[in-house]
């Protein structure tokens, strides 16, 4: 049995086979769903609600990608939050530390935290002991 469900949503191949790669050592029972842009993850995210299919607990969000960006994706996933049947926390993982982003990202309630990659794997532990409680 799975102990959590986390969606990363990011444009980096690289990176998203790195943060697999350190969810995947952390514990083995974590199930990891990745896309590279926000509108995937959004289209995502209605479709597991709409068939009511468990959503994930946490997202990894990048600020800078194609299509629908992380600003674009908080939008939408505020409107589709009052269709979540749990709260979902959501981290932004970004490479920009400019200020303009940092107090951007505060207008957003929907989100949890701020991290500047590269995210470490103490990052990651800390997150996953947050959400679920538990010591990774």
């Amino acid at each position: 049995m799975k102990k959590g469900n986390i969606l990363l949503v990011d444009d980096d191949e690289i990176y998203l086979y790195l943060v697999k790669k350190i969810l995947s050592k952390i514990s083995e029972r974590i199930a990891i769903s990745s896309f590279t842009d926000g509108e995937q993850a959004i289209n995502f995210i209605t479709n597991q609600t709409e068939v009511h299919q468990e959503v994930p607990e946490v997202i990894l969000l990048d600020v800078n990608m194609p299509f629908l960006d992380g600003w674009g994706f908080l939008v939408e996933f505020k409107k589709l939050k009052p269709k979540l049947e749990k709260s979902i926390r959501i981290y932004l993982v970004t490479s920009s530390a400019l200020p303009s982003d940092k107090q951007k990202a505060k207008e957003f309630q929907e989100l949890t935290g701020y991290f500047v990659k590269p995210i470490t794997e103490d990052n990651l532990k800390n997150i996953l002991t947050e959400v679920y409680e538990t010591n990774f």
